[in-house]
């Protein structure tokens, strides 16, 4: 009974042996296995031809590149959107939202190319052709919507004088100051008026000081006018129109012999300069800031997709460089 005991079934030895042979032999394959990975990257960088070589090397430039012009394009949009008078401002002023469109469209567009960089980095040094393909296909997309973001920076610039100073006299009779706690628009409207007055140091619609449409608007053809009438201390023009200083004797709550309380006036006494009041209307300083700005836009939204025509004609390159290194390898083995 003792001999059956210890006595091994022929079969479970040849078992006991397979699997010691088979646990002996994993390490091999996996030394073989990461000898065949090297030597296929060494015969690739064997086989790689001078070009190749070229295009990488341009490639990781141009991405280094393209970091820093998308983070330049990503601070503009973003300079444009949060200034004191920014793109949102603009907006319920001009009665029109394409500056406002295209300053995001530049906002995405730069961040897209920022974080692409990375993404064409390690596509290159990987060699890694869908890296590179869709390094290279985001790049055309993102050209396309700068593309288009220049394209309505321009037509902005082209249109931004049809009815501009209509919508502006609308906003600031039945809109500004009036039920700011309540209505939406009409604190974006209050809030947009204050923020260019401020930033343009200009008040009213337009003309000099002696026009019935620059900060004596206020108190003549305006809702904020009705409501201020009835304050104990009544304003003549808000406290946006004012520069640092006297903010009662700019307002027209302390006594002055000029503007805001005198206008016009025949007598010489009565003329006198207000030096803490913007007396001069806001259309044309609007105007001319809202064509610098878009010249700005524009040329940023035209400048960045002449890079990325370059970074996607050398990605595509490399791309088929690397298709055509993999394929010989491929018949080699």
């Amino acid at each position: 009974m003792a001999k059956e005991t210890h006595e091994t079934d022929p079969k479970t030895k040849e078992n006991l042996l397979g699997k010691r042979h088979h646990h002996q032999m994993q390490p091999l394959k996996r030394q073989r296995s990461t000898r065949s990975t090297r030597s296929n990257a060494s015969r690739r960088r064997q086989n790689e031809d001078g070009c190749t070589t070229c295009l990488r090397g341009t490639l990781h430039c141009y991405n280094v590149c393209i970091l820093i012009i998308g983070c330049a394009a990503l601070g503009v949009g973003v300079w444009l959107l949060v200034t004191d008078f920014g793109a949102r401002n603009v907006t319920p002023i001009v009665g029109n939202q394409l500056y406002e469109v295209t300053t995001y469209l530049l906002i995405a567009g730069g961040g897209a190319v920022a974080l692409l960089a990375f993404c064409g980095c390690c596509g290159t040094i990987r060699e890694d052709k869908c890296v590179l393909s869709f390094y290279g296909t985001t790049l055309a997309i993102v050209l396309i919507v700068l593309g288009v973001a220049c394209g309505l920076a321009f037509f902005f610039k082209g249109v931004i004088s049809d009815h501009i100073k209509i919508r502006m006299k609308n906003s600031l009779t039945k809109h500004y100051g009036v039920d700011v706690r309540t209505s939406v628009e009409n604190r974006r409207v209050t809030e947009s008026w204050d923020a260019m007055q401020r930033q343009l140091q200009c008040c009213g619609i337009a003309g000099n000081s002696t026009s019935s449409e620059s900060w004596s608007f206020y108190s003549s053809s305006t809702e904020w006018n009705l409501r201020e009438i009835q304050k104990a201390e009544r304003r003549l023009v808000p406290e946006s129109c004012c520069a640092k200083g006297d903010l009662h004797l700019c307002t027209g709550i302390k006594s002055f012999k000029g503007p805001p309380l005198f206008k016009n006036s025949h007598l010489p006494e009565y003329r006198e300069v207000n030096p803490y009041l913007y007396t001069t209307g806001c259309y044309d300083k609007l105007m001319n800031y809202l064509d610098t700005y878009s010249t700005v836009v524009g040329c940023v939204a035209a400048i960045v997709p002449l890079f990325l025509v370059l970074g996607i004609v050398v990605s595509f390159c490399l791309c088929a460089r690397v298709a055509g290194i993999s394929q010989d390898d491929e018949v080699e083995l």
